[in-house]
C-alpha cells in the first residue's frame, strides 16, 4: 500500500502477503544469478590433453568408458592362442566359450607372465563376441560365400577336429583372429559408433551415467583401436609393437583397461616401422585425432568440426588395414620364390618348408577380409572384392611335378593389376607397395 507523507513524500507500507511476494522474487533472481554462474562452470572450455583422459562434464569423475571394447579385443587376440592349444583336440568347447565369455573364472590368457589388475575376463566385462558378429551377418565374405560368423565359428569346430592347419594349407588360426579384428573391432569402430555420430545427442547425460551419446560412441570407437591411455607419450613404434604393456602409473600391474596396446593399436605401429615407405604416421595422426576430436565433443563445438577429426581416423584407420594386407602379400609371394628357388616339387600343405607360406596366407586373406567392413570407405566394393579375387581362397603348390600354378599365383599377386588397385585406392606409392 502506498500513502502520502505530509511533506510530499512517500511512504510504502508492505502487509505480510505483499511481502513474502518480495522476499519469493528475491529468492529468484538470486537463484538465477547462481545458476547462471553454474552454466559457465559448465560451459567451460579444455585443452587437448596429452592422454586419452577427460573428465566428465556433469560430475568430477572421469568420463571415459569402453570395457566391453577391451575385453572383445582381450578375446580376439587371446583366440589364436587358445586354437594353438586345442587343436586336433576334438573339443572345442573352451574355443566357444571364449566366442561368447560365459565363463566368469575364465583366465585371461594374456595376463599369462604378467601381474595385471585384472586377472579374468569377466573382472573387466562380460561382453561377448557372438552379437557383434550377428550384426555384420548381411556382409558376404566372397570367396567363402558366407558371413564372418559362419566362417570363423565353423573354423574354430575344425581346428579343434583336425588341427590348425587345413588340408589344403588355409592356417585357420590365423584365418580367424584377423578375421575377427575386422569383422568385430574394426567395423565397430568405423561403421557403427562413428556411423552414429551426426544424429547423437551431445548436450544430456545418458540416463545414470556422467557422458552423452556422442562422447561415449566416441569413446567406444577409440576402444576398438586397442591403444594404452598414454599412446602417445608412454610408448614409440617399437615399444607399441615389442613390448605393448608399460605400467605408466608405477603400481605394479598392468590395467587391461589403460595401460595395454592390442590389435590394431599394434599393427598401426608396425606399419609404421616401415623406413622404405612413404612418410606415414599412421599411430600419432590416428591418436592425435581421437584426442582432438573427444575435446571437441567435450567442449561441444560445431559438429563439422568433429566430423573432420572423425575423417581423419577412418581414411587412416583404413590405410592402416590396406597396409597390412599389403605387407603380407608381399611375404606370400617372396615366401613362394623361397619355395621354388628351393627346388623340391613335391612339397605339401603342413609341411615344415610351407609353414611360414600358410601362416603368411591366413594372415594376408584374413587381414583384407577387414576392407569390407567399413562402409563409410570412400573405396569402390569392387576394388576389394578384386583383391580378394586375385588371392583367392587357398594357398597354392605345386602340382604335375613343377611350380607352374604356383610362379603363375606368385605374379598374379606381385602384377600390375593388384599394385595399381592399392595405390589408387588407397594412395600408396610404389615404395610402399614394394615394401610394406
Amino acid at each position: 500500500m502506498i500513502t502520502k507523507t505530509k511533506k510530499g513524500g512517500i511512504t510504502l507500507k508492505l502487509n505480510k502477503k505483499t511481502m513474502m511476494l518480495f522476499s519469493s522474487l528475491s529468492l529468484f533472481i538470486f537463484t538465477a544469478c547462481e545458476d547462471s554462474k553454474d552454466d559457465e562452470a559448465v560451459a567451460k572450455t579444455i585443452e587437448v590433453p596429452a592422454t586419452f583422459s577427460f573428465q566428465s562434464r556433469f560430475d568430477d569423475q572421469s568420463s571415459v568408458s569402453y570395457s566391453g571394447q577391451v575385453v572383445r579385443n582381450l578375446l580376439i587376440n587371446d583366440l589364436k592362442t587358445q586354437m594353438g592349444t586345442d587343436a586336433g583336440s576334438k573339443n572345442p568347447a573352451t574355443l566357444l566359450s571364449m566366442m561368447a565369455n560365459d565363463d566368469a573364472n575364465r583366465a585371461i590368457l594374456s595376463a599369462s607372465g604378467k601381474s595385471t589388475v585384472q586377472t579374468k575376463y569377466h573382472d573387466i566385462s562380460t561382453s561377448h563376441l557372438n552379437d557383434r558378429l550377428d550384426a555384420v551377418s548381411d556382409i558376404i565374405i566372397p570367396g567363402y560365400d558366407t558371413d564372418a560368423k559362419t566362417l570363423v565359428v565353423g573354423m574354430l569346430n575344425e581346428a579343434a577336429a583336425t588341427g590348425k592347419t587345413r588340408a589344403s594349407g588355409i592356417r585357420l588360426d590365423q584365418m580367424v583372429q584377423k578375421t575377427l579384428w575386422g569383422a568385430i573391432s574394426y567395423w565397430q569402430a568405423t561403421t557403427k559408433y562413428m556411423g552414429k555420430l551426426p544424429n547423437e545427442d551431445n548436450t544430456v547425460a545418458v540416463a545414470g551415467k556422467n557422458y552423452t551419446k556422442m562422447e561415449h560412441y566416441w569413446d567406444e570407437s577409440f576402444g576398438y583401436f586397442g591403444a594404452a591411455l598414454d599412446y602417445n607419450t608412454g610408448y614409440t613404434d617399437a615399444t607399441r609393437k615389442s613390448g605393448p604393456n608399460v605400467d605408466s602409473n608405477s603400481d605394479g600391474k598392468i590395467d587391461f583397461k589403460k595401460e595395454f596396446n592390442v590389435g590394431w593399436a599394434v599393427t598401426a605401429a608396425k606399419r609404421d616401422l616401415c623406413s622404405a615407405c612413404g612418410d606415414y604416421d599412421y599411430t600419432k595422426t590416428i591418436f592425435d585425432a581421437y584426442l582432438k576430436g573427444r575435446t571437441m565433443i567435450t567442449n561441444q563445438e560445431p559438429l563439422a568440426g568433429i566430423l573432420e577429426q572423425r575423417d581423419i581416423i577412418m581414411v587412416t584407420w583404413e590405410k592402416v588395414v590396406a597396409a597390412v594386407t599389403q605387407h603380407y602379400i608381399n611375404d606370400v609371394a617372396a615366401d613362394i620364390a623361397a619355395i621354388i628357388a628351393a627346388g623340391d616339387a613335391t612339397v605339401t600343405p603342413a609341411s615344415a618348408a610351407t609353414a611360414d607360406y600358410e601362416n603368411h596366407w591366413g594372415e594376408m586373406r584374413g587381414y583384407a577380409h577387414g576392407l569390407l567392413y567399413n562402409t563409410l570407405s570412400k573405396v569402390p566394393s569392387s576394388s576389394v572384392n578384386r583383391i580378394l579375387s586375385l588371392m583367392g581362397t587357398a594357398p597354392v603348390y605345386p602340382s604335375n611335378g613343377n611350380f607352374d600354378d604356383m610362379q603363375a599365383y606368385h605374379d598374379k599377386l606381385k602384377g600390375v593389376e593388384m599394385k595399381e588397385i592399392f595405390k589408387q585406392s588407397f594412395g600408396f606409392t610404389d615404395a610402399d607397395v614394394e615394401n610394406y
